[in-house]
């Protein structure tokens, strides 16, 4: 005899009604957990005592605040600042680095010392002595720059028994066949005070001094004339050498002297200034005059001189002939003769 199933209808639809409960609740239970798992978490809690929280960035395209000063325009044709933050502009050049081994820039030229003057006809300058000027040279016999004392005021002419030479030491005067500076400023002195003061008298208050004119060696000789004319005031001259004299053996193209002198005339009414003279001759140096500028080839050529044209009315007399004497009209009283 079969028996019936003891789970009636009723308990079976039960079990299915708590099956499908857990599964309900086993499927919460999945989807609240990544949840709180991502979840940020709580901020720690503020420290005790005072605390300031760091500002806020500013807004670069925020509007100034009211009363704030505006900023400066850019000059005139220059570049509009670039925004905070803006990228570099598209095809600007980057700045090219600096070349290590590029030489140094050049030093700048050294500003032109007061009162020098330059001797073309010398190859030399030098700076003018106080109270002194520049006179014509043109009728120096040596040298080829003349300085003459500044006359008092009121006096028309300088005094007649003070003078300055100066020029390059060459072969014309006998000091320069001397290779030695100190050698060469008492020859010198010798020749230019029996030139300047051709008067009987006696050498007295001789002395040498040492002269360094930037570098350049040099030496200078004085003394005096007591002449045997008691009415003639004892003369006086200076003479100084500076320079390098040329090597033995140079061509014949490198021989131009590279030394200078200074003569300097005085008397015992006009006494040389010896402080001065040394330091006129140690402002000496060597100086190249400029050289001219190159002639333009499109310039017209001029036109040839008339050989028949009359000389012109203010023209300086042409050289005399050789042969044809010259009278002197310009002696200067030094080299007069004795009366």
């Amino acid at each position: 005899m079969d028996e019936s199933d003891a789970m009636s209808p009723r308990r079976r639809g039960l079990s299915k009604k708590l099956a499908l409960a857990a599964v309900t609740s086993v499927t919460a239970v999945a989807v609240a957990l990544p949840a709180v798992a991502q979840a940020d978490p709580e901020p720690p809690p503020p420290p005790p005592g005072n605390t300031f929280l760091p500002a806020p960035p500013a807004d670069p395209n925020a509007a100034p605040a009211p009363g704030a000063p505006a900023p400066a325009a850019p000059a005139p044709g220059a570049p509009a600042p670039a925004a905070p933050g803006a990228p570099a502009q598209a095809g600007a050049p980057a700045p090219a680095p600096a070349d290590p081994n590029a030489p140094p820039a050049p030093a700048a030229a050294p500003a032109p010392e007061p009162g020098r003057l330059d001797n073309a006809a010398g190859g030399f300058s030098y700076v003018l002595p106080a109270g002194w000027k520049v006179s014509d040279a043109t009728q120096l016999s040596y040298g080829q720059a003349l300085l003459t004392k500044v006359p008092p005021e009121g006096t028309p002419e300088p005094p007649n028994d003070t003078s300055v030479l100066l020029g390059r030491l060459d072969l014309k005067l006998f000091a320069g066949a001397e290779a030695d500076n100190g050698k060469a400023a008492v020859r010198l002195a010798s020749d230019m005070g029996e030139f300047f003061m051709p008067f009987p008298g006696t050498r007295v208050n001789q002395e040498t001094v040492p002269l360094n004119a930037n570098g350049l060696p040099g030496a200078a000789s004085y003394y005096e004339v007591k002449f045997t004319d008691a009415n003639k005031p004892n003369g006086q001259i200076w003479a100084g050498v500076v320079g390098n004299p040329t090597p033995a053996g140079a061509p014949r193209g490198q021989r131009t002297p590279e030394r200078w002198f200074v003569v300097w005339l005085g008397s015992a009414t006009h006494p040389v200034d010896k402080n001065a003279a040394v330091a006129l001759a140690n402002s000496i140096r060597p100086w190249t005059p400029p050289a001219a500028p190159p002639p333009d080839p499109n310039a017209p050529a001029a036109p040839p001189a008339d050989p028949n044209a009359p000389p012109a009315p203010n023209a300086p007399p042409g050289r005399p002939a050789l042969g044809v004497p010259v009278p002197v009209t310009n002696a200067p009283p030094e080299m007069m003769p004795p009366s």
